[in-house]
């Protein structure tokens, strides 16, 4: 019970710190990418008004002789829902399109829900469940870390966990804030 009591103390302090950090919604990234096949990936995420953000991501990856270019481009729709323990959490509904080309051809459409937190001034979380109708249509669980080396600056990765016979996804890279 003790610990209990002390872990739960330990993570209301995290958060409550959290409210010092301002998230960025608008940067450019590039890194590496791991999905089965591998290779860089470069980003971009711009927010276009109070509400909605524009982002767009592309990669090349292969693995032996397959090649494909991995296309994906979408918005997210800024919901203002708060969370009472954790006030600067930002809520988000996503959606958009997908395409691979290359040695195999295919196009598909994403929606889902995310969540970016501010857990320090340095160090942002984030969480998003979604559904893809590209391939054999699979749903994701992805988390990820960005650490912020400056205002401008962050090293970031994630994981993404599919459904069925999809590949996990690993990225890890960099970025910069505007």
């Amino acid at each position: 019970m003790k610990k209990s009591i002390v872990s739960a103390s330990i993570i209301a302090a995290v958060f409550a710190a959290g409210a010092q950090a301002n998230i960025k919604w608008d940067y450019v990234g590039a890194g590496y990418t791991d999905i089965g096949p591998d290779g860089p990936y470069v980003e971009a995420s711009y927010r276009l008004d109070r509400n909605w953000v524009l982002d767009a991501e592309f990669a090349r990856v292969s693995q032996g002789p397959f090649d494909a270019n991995m296309l994906k481009v979408g918005v997210n729709y800024l919901t203002g829902f708060k969370l009472d323990f954790s006030p600067n959490t930002q809520t988000y509904i996503l959606a958009g399109f997908q395409n691979a080309s290359g040695d195999a051809d295919d196009s598909g459409g994403y929606g889902g829900v995310g969540v970016r937190h501010p857990l320090t001034p340095q160090v942002e979380l984030y969480s998003e469940a979604s559904y893809h109708s590209i391939g054999d249509n699979y749903g994701s669980f992805a988390g990820g870390i960005a650490y912020h080396l400056s205002p401008d600056w962050a090293i970031r990765s994630n994981v993404a966990l599919n459904s069925g016979d999809t590949k996990n996804e690993f990225r890890f890279g960099v970025s910069y804030q505007f």
